[in-house]
């Protein structure tokens, strides 16, 4: 059962400080691959080794570090690994969307690291997937998946203990939530554009039949055009410049599949003094947040969602490193933790300043990671 909330999250104003002063030490710190973490010859599946706090390796692959979101995935994933003193053991990779490039920083990591890794990935692509869960099959490694679902019906459990468990928030509830509160902000009725992300990643694909089922709902809504920016800040600028030139005054309001995608839109808009078109994105970055909460609620940015980033990195690390030290049998827990969503709250001008008060770092138990599994992925056969 899908669900929308619209709950705010009361958190301490001297946390908050954290996110507006520390990001380019953040920044700073994180965009590199760590030397160093070889392990001189790697164990494979079969080996005697045990896995332990001493020699864990803690992985992390995703895009970039370029905006709010991948800087709190990147602080939770750190929190997590000072918790259990793997500093030295941890790695930021990034890959900036070339798929080819993420398998390929996997595939070398495993092959020096060996079956005592544990990876939490955000992958680009469906297609890729597979190829990431053999690698680590090959060497006993574990494996926490973002986002981004393999093709086909594979699921944690169909796969085996590899991959121990995909979490994400609701992508459908997500493009459903924004959608409503766009279309709402519009009295129901007008034409809107669409500016997509990477089309083969479960996200895009979710959060577009969000908005689907949103335009099912709101008759006198026209979906005049949905093109794909790849996530990209300045491919949605051009984008809705492109869209501005063939629909000119036709368009009143843009679904965004992230907060970037609608901040390029945003700009595009101001440029041509289009201050009466409502935007609607998705990730709770900062820049997003203070449009909304200085905004009229009709024109410029207008909704998006709490971003749980930190919880996805701290807790997705989590996960792995209790399965790969054997706190945890993947096989022996419940299919709401193999995949399972966190909770999505859509924040509007109503709430948008008690979301721009949370932390960059969301209050998380590692003791008990399954705690923030919501709902289950893949419904009960």
């Amino acid at each position: 059962m899908q669900r929308i909330t619209s709950t705010t999250s009361r958190r301490g104003r001297a946390v908050h400080l954290i996110r507006r002063s520390a990001l380019a030490g953040l920044v700073a710190s994180t965009v590199l691959v760590a030397a160093g973490c070889s392990t001189g010859g790697a164990s494979n599946a079969d080996s005697g080794e045990t896995c332990d706090e001493t020699n864990t390796h803690l992985v992390m692959s995703f895009r970039g570090i370029d905006n709010e979101y991948y800087i709190a995935v990147e602080a939770g994933a750190k929190a997590f690994a000072e918790s259990v003193g793997a500093g030295d053991r941890y790695q930021w990779i990034e890959n900036k969307n070339d798929s080819a490039k993420q398998v390929a920083q996997i595939t070398q990591i495993l092959a020096e690291t060996g079956k005592c890794t544990a990876i939490n990935v955000d992958p680009n692509e469906n297609a890729i997937v597979p190829a990431i869960l053999n690698a680590a099959k090959k060497v006993g490694a574990k494996v926490v998946v973002q986002w981004t679902l393999p093709p086909g019906d594979v699921t944690p459990e169909s796969y085996g203990s590899t991959f121990t468990s995909f979490m994400a928030e609701n992508a459908e509830t997500q493009g459903y939530g924004i959608a409503k509160a766009l279309f709402d902000s519009m009295g129901g009725k007008g034409n809107v554009v669409a500016i997509q992300g990477l089309l083969d990643n479960t996200a895009q694909q979710g959060r577009q039949a969000g908005l689907e089922r949103a335009l099912e709902e709101y008759p006198d809504i026209t979906l005049l055009d949905a093109q794909p920016a790849d996530w990209d800040r300045t491919l949605a600028q051009n984008l809705m410049q492109s869209y501005l030139t063939k629909y000119g005054d036709q368009i009143n309001g843009v679904w965004a599949a992230n907060d970037s995608l609608g901040l390029g839109a945003l700009a595009a808009l101001r440029a041509q003094g289009r201050t009466d078109v409502g935007v609607v994105g998705i990730d709770g970055l900062e820049e997003s947040l203070n449009e909304i909460a200085k905004g009229t609620g009709k024109g410029g940015y207008i909704a998006t969602n709490m971003s749980k980033g930190s919880i996805q990195g701290g807790i997705g690390l989590d996960i792995a490193y209790q399965a790969v030290t054997g706190a945890i049998d993947p096989d022996k827990e419940p299919s709401l933790n193999r995949a399972f969503y966190l909770e999505t709250e859509i924040i509007t001008k109503d709430n948008a300043e008690t979301a721009l008060s949370a932390p960059l770092v969301a209050d998380m138990d590692f003791d008990d990671p399954f705690a923030v599994a919501f709902e289950p992925v893949f419904d009960d056969k």
